[in-house]
């Protein structure tokens, strides 16, 4: 057992985020943690973390346990070249490593021999941090983690101040997995991580041989890694083992029946509500009354659950477009460098494409060229007739008006329609209440760009061209977003890592890489598995080079050899055991022959027979000194079947 929360608490004044939370997390476990956003995930993420205490219940982690967290968003990086940064980030690995050099510095200086003793004892224990952290092949692993998550050779020594945002996050996460925890808390690793990373990602947990606990809304991601489910709602946590798809069928079975309890329960309270109004004045029946006052008062109302099912977005009609939407042809982007070039891309009206391919390659930019914002370098780009772009992209919040409220940025594009109408589009991209008259200027980053999302969704265009649309939107506001996109009847133009979202709606797949973009032939699905293998062929390969075995397998290995010791200590105590009934009816005869012989040995006829007792004295010496024997080895095995 690594972690033990018992009846767990948080408070932030008077809000109560959940109260009475257990859990337990033992080494091997592949846990998501899922919710709505507001439930209080990475709160309960921090606090397993030790950055936050909880305000009721105990939290227990194991002595020596090593936690790494990765949170959404890191409040600072560390500075200089990548790969050092990264190494030099790597936790107890790195850490037993800079205590090694420094004991090593101190016994070139020792003196007497005690010193030297005390500072070899020292090393010795530092040697054995390092080498449970895999410390000593801290920099070649660093390469090879660095390189799974997208980063190339001429990155190690670029400065790590000069990568994006996005980039460092795959910095932070690179020293998380190198510093060899044992358990790994992640809170949406996904967000910064294109298609092949993210696989990447996948085979490495699979294969760790820590305890994994993750958010993340990502469907597919979790699937193919987590074991088990604890879904934090309504303040409490409740768990579902299976991967991610049976915990959702559970999930949707457990609503229909709390939806049918509550509705039973909604009628039950239309009853007693009635009865209390029609007979209030009457004094015959004033108890009857008080009594069902009272059991109202104590009913606990069921809560039901947000359910996809009951909230349907869906686009405008969009007018008729020309058969041709757009065509590239020999198309080139340069800036510094070849984005790439030679693009010859057709898309016909209601066409489903989507464009795939590592981050860097080009895939925003051929989205901008598409959508008419940004020049192509050479080569003819042709927009086909009647054609009317919506175009999200990653920085498409910047272009709305800070001084007007949430209701208004909707109203402006959809004038026609009620207050209720736009509340409830802006409550399925997670606005509710008094949060549709907050200023835009006053919103984060992420809810620009929810709203920027929910005014495209307003708006009658044809072709729609989408840039990782589902980045800031919980599980819940994703399947909403599907969904309406599933009806949309124009052209759709998809950029995405999301799985799920792409298996949905595209028909189509283009792959950006190497500065060229080509027709994949297949289904995304077909295009999946392929990188999957790739991923897998990758890190089998990695391994097979290092003569070594993943922390995976030998963790597999550490199991079946203490699953071997114990069927080997079990047939031992089996034949002990046996070996001690054996003795036990051996002594109950000797026993029984030593009385026999011992009254025998009173007999008067015997004592006058000197003969005789001679005879029987052997006898009884002889029995008297097996059973002392037999004793003997019973006190043996009873000590060893108690070891």
């Amino acid at each position: 057992m690594l972690v033990n929360g018992s009846s767990l608490g948080m408070r932030f004044g008077a809000e109560e985020i959940f109260d009475d939370v257990s859990f337990s997390i033992s080494r091997g476990d592949r846990a998501a943690l899922v919710g709505v956003n507001g439930a209080g995930k990475t709160t309960l993420i921090r606090m397993i973390s030790g950055e936050i205490e909880p305000t009721s219940g105990e939290l227990h982690v194991s002595a020596g346990t090593r936690i790494a967290y990765l949170p959404q968003q890191m409040g600072s990086f560390p500075r200089g070249p990548l790969q050092e940064a990264v190494c030099r980030e790597a936790g107890e690995a790195e850490r037993a490593l800079s205590r090694m050099r420094r004991i090593h510095s101190d016994l070139e200086d020792a003196g007497d021999g005690e010193s030297v003793r005390g500072l070899l004892e020292e090393l010795s224990e530092a040697h054995d941090l390092a080498d449970s952290t895999d410390a000593f092949r801290l920099r070649s692993n660093s390469e090879k983690v660095l390189f799974g998550l997208g980063f190339t050779a001429s990155d190690m020594e670029k400065p790590l101040e000069d990568f994006s945002g996005g980039w460092r996050m795959r910095a932070q996460l690179a020293s998380l997995l190198l510093s060899n925890p044992d358990l790994l808390l992640l809170d949406e690793p996904t967000n910064h991580l294109d298609l092949d990373a993210r696989l990447w990602l996948e085979e490495y947990l699979t294969r760790f041989g820590g305890a994994v606990w993750i958010i993340s809304h990502d469907p597919g991601f979790l699937d193919r890694i987590v074991n088990r489910v604890h879904e934090l709602e309504f303040g409490s946590l409740e768990t579902y083992s299976g991967n991610y798809s049976f915990y959702e069928r559970t999930k949707q079975e457990e609503i229909s029946r709390r939806e049918k309890q509550a509705r039973h329960q909604a009628e039950q309270i239309d009853r007693i509500q009635k009865f209390i109004k029609r007979f209030k004045a009457t004094e015959s029946k004033r108890f009857q009354v008080r009594s069902r006052e009272k059991m109202l008062e104590r009913m606990e109302v069921i809560q039901t659950h947000r359910d996809p099912r009951h909230m349907r977005l869906r686009f405008p009609d969009p007018p008729r477009s020309g058969e041709i939407v757009a065509r590239l042809e020999g198309v080139s982007k340069e800036y510094d460098r070849t984005v790439f070039s030679g693009v010859d891309l057709f898309i016909n009206r209601g066409e489903r494409i989507g464009i795939v391919g590592r981050n860097g390659q080009g895939k925003s930019t051929l989205s901008r060229i598409l959508a008419g914002t940004e020049r192509a370098s050479s080569g003819e780009v042709r927009p086909g007739s009647g054609v009317e772009v919506g175009f999200y992209t990653q920085e498409v919040d910047q272009e709305l008006d800070p001084g007007l409220t949430l209701l208004e940025q909707l109203a402006a594009v959809s004038p026609n329609s009620s207050e209720t109408q736009l509340r409830s589009i802006l409550g399925s991209f997670l606005f509710t209440g008094d949060d549709v008259f907050k200023s835009t200027g006053v919103l984060s980053g992420g809810e620009k760009s929810r709203l920027a999302l929910a005014r495209i969704l307003m708006s009658p265009v044809n072709f729609l061209i989408l840039d990782e649309p589902t980045n800031h939107l919980d599980l819940f506001s994703r399947k909403v977003l599907c969904e309406a996109l599933e009806s949309y009847s124009g052209t759709l133009v998809l950029i995405s890592h999301d799985e799920q979202l792409l298996s949905a709606l595209v028909d189509k797949v283009y792959e950006v890489e190497g500065g060229r973009v080509r027709l994949f032939d297949g289904s995304f699905e077909y295009y999946l598995e392929k990188r999957q293998e790739l991923a897998r062929r990758e890190f089998e390969t990695s391994e097979r080079k290092e003569g070594g075995r993943s922390p995976r397998e030998l963790e597999r290995e550490r199991k079946r050899r203490e699953a071997e010791e114990r069927k080997d200590r079990y047939a031992r105590q089996k034949e002990v055991r046996r070996s001690i009934e054996r003795i036990e009816r051996k002594l109950l005869h000797l026993e029984e022959k030593r009385e026999e012989l011992e009254g025998m040995l009173q007999d008067p006829v015997v004592i006058a027979d000197s003969r005789r007792l001679v005879e029987l004295q052997k006898e009884h010496a002889y029995i008297s000194h097996e059973i002392q024997e037999h004793q003997k080895e019973w006190d043996r095995l009873a000590g060893e079947l108690e070891g």
